[in-house]
C-alpha cells in the first residue's frame, strides 16, 4: 500500500474516526479479547468526535492513500504525550505506523520537546519498544466493567533534561548505560520512598538487554 504522510485535514475527520474504531475493534484483537476490545469502543465515534480532538492545537498527522483517505493516523500534544497511533486494518503491519512515528519524533526534536511519553495498548507497545520507549509501569484498569491494561512508556530525547513531567507530576529519572548508549529512564515520583524503589525496581526490569548498571538517579524523598 503506497502511503502520503501529510498534516490533519478538517475533512479527515470522518476517516479518523472510522480508523480508530476498525483498528480497535479488528487489529487490537491480536492481543485483546472480544470483551475487551468492545468495552474500549462499544460504538463508532463521530466525526465531530474525532475533529474535536484534532484540533485542539496538537499536531496529528495522517498516512493518506492513493485516494488521499487516511488509513492510519498518530498525534502529538505540545508537552510531548502521544495520544493516539491507529492503523486501519488494511494498513495494519505494513510500516505505516513506524512512518508516522518516525515523523512525529521529527517533528518533536525541531520544536524542542525533550521527551515523549504515552499509553500503548499490547501491540503499540512492541512498536514503540523498537523506537527506543521504555515502560514505566503497566496500568490495569476496568472498562464499562471489563478489565484491561495498558503500558505508560516514555522515551527522553534530550538526555541533558533532568526532569520528565507525566500529567503535571515529577517523575525521578535514571540513567543507564547499554551497549554503550546512554538510556535516560523514568519512574513516577512519589513521596512514599518505599513506592519509589519499587518503581525503580520494576523499571530496571523493563530495560532493553544487555542487563543494564544503574549509574545515576535522583534522590528518591521530598
Amino acid at each position: 500500500m503506497e502511503v502520503t504522510l501529510r498534516v490533519y485535514d478538517p475533512r479527515d475527520a470522518a476517516d479518523l474516526a472510522d480508523v480508530f474504531f476498525r483498528s480497535v475493534r479488528q487489529v487490537a484483537l491480536s492481543d485483546y479479547t472480544a470483551d475487551q476490545v468492545w468495552a474500549w469502543a462499544p460504538e463508532p465515534r463521530t466525526a465531530e468526535w474525532a475533529h474535536a480532538e484534532a484540533s485542539d492545537g496538537r499536531l496529528v498527522l495522517v498516512a493518506a492513500d492513493e485516494d488521499d483517505r487516511p488509513v492510519a493516523y498518530i498525534d502529538l500534544e505540545p508537552n510531548g504525550h502521544i495520544n493516539r497511533l491507529f492503523c486501519a486494518p488494511e494498513a495494519a503491519g505494513r510500516g505505516i505506523a513506524s512512518r508516522l512515528y518516525d515523523a512525529v519524533e521529527a517533528t518533536a526534536r525541531e520544536q524542542g520537546i525533550t521527551s515523549l511519553f504515552t499509553e500503548a495498548s499490547e501491540l503499540a507497545r512492541r512498536l514503540f519498544e523498537r523506537k527506543g520507549f521504555a515502560v514505566v509501569e503497566r496500568q490495569d484498569m476496568v472498562i464499562r466493567g471489563v478489565a484491561i491494561h495498558n503500558y505508560r512508556m516514555a522515551k527522553v530525547l534530550d538526555l541533558t533534561a533532568p526532569l520528565l513531567a507525566w500529567g503535571g507530576r515529577i517523575q525521578a529519572t535514571l540513567d543507564a548505560w547499554a551497549a554503550g548508549t546512554a538510556v535516560r529512564m523514568s519512574v513516577p515520583y512519589n513521596r512514599d520512598a518505599r513506592w519509589n524503589r519499587r518503581m525503580i525496581v520494576n523499571a530496571r526490569r523493563s530495560l532493553p538487554p544487555p542487563s543494564l548498571k544503574l549509574i545515576e538517579h535522583l534522590p528518591l524523598t521530598a
